[in-house]
């Protein structure tokens, strides 16, 4: 970590099944994000296996616990970079060392910005950027998020930013079209809750399959 010159890391603002988000403050002030992923939570390994199944290119082997963290945290370091390079709009990755993911931090200073859930006003524009940061996923990035939801979407400035995506699978994958479907159903879902006008998911899975082919 001294590549980052971390002056020091704060206190946990956020916690799930799977890891810890940590704000680091650097010695220029700016802060990035932390991801420490659990080394020896029984569901957490059980999770990961799903998921890795679905993913064949995954380099990750399961000899022990740590080592599936190891590569876990590797293979969002690898999604997030992968989506990053493409446009979609996804958290800066700067370096994964075994279970520690260092990337951009989405907020202001060390407050974190807002989960989709919570953001009070939904707009139809946020939707729309949302839908088009999917084709650019699925299209140029060749990859499905696989859990996209109102709760692994930040919101800052009123513009959605996609995290979590370990578990991110390559488009042409066994199970990749039933996650994008899955997907696709989350946002709509949410969105139409809010009293936003949507898309139906079968004329956004047409348009996208179409622009994969092409």
């Amino acid at each position: 970590m001294r590549k980052l010159n971390i002056e020091s890391v704060l206190g946990a603002i956020a916690s799930g099944k799977e890891a810890r988000i940590y704000p680091a403050k650097l010695r220029d002030g700016k802060f990035i994000a932390l991801k420490i992923y659990y080394t020896s939570t029984a569901s957490h390994k059980r999770a990961l296996r799903r998921y890795v199944s679905l993913d064949k290119s995954a380099d990750i082997r399961f000899t022990s616990t740590k080592e599936l963290i190891y590569g876990w945290a590797r293979k969002e370091f690898g999604n997030l970079n992968r989506m990053f390079q493409a446009g979609v709009r996804v958290p800066k990755p700067y370096l994964v060392i075994k279970n520690v993911l260092a990337m951009e931090f989405i907020g202001d200073e060390f407050n974190k910005a807002p989960l989709l859930v919570d953001v009070q006003e939904v707009t139809n524009e946020m939707y729309q950027d949302l839908i088009s940061q999917i084709r650019t996923l699925v299209t140029i990035a060749r990859l499905v998020h696989g859990d996209l939801s109102e709760y692994n979407i930040m919101v800052k400035d009123e513009v959605p930013y996609i995290i979590d995506v370990g578990q991110a699978t390559p488009l042409d994958e066994e199970g990749a079209s039933e996650l994008l479907i899955r997907d696709l159903y989350n946002l709509t879902r949410f969105f139409s809750s809010r009293g936003i006008e949507v898309i139906p998911v079968e004329e956004l899975l047409s348009s996208l399959t179409s622009s994969t082919l092409g």
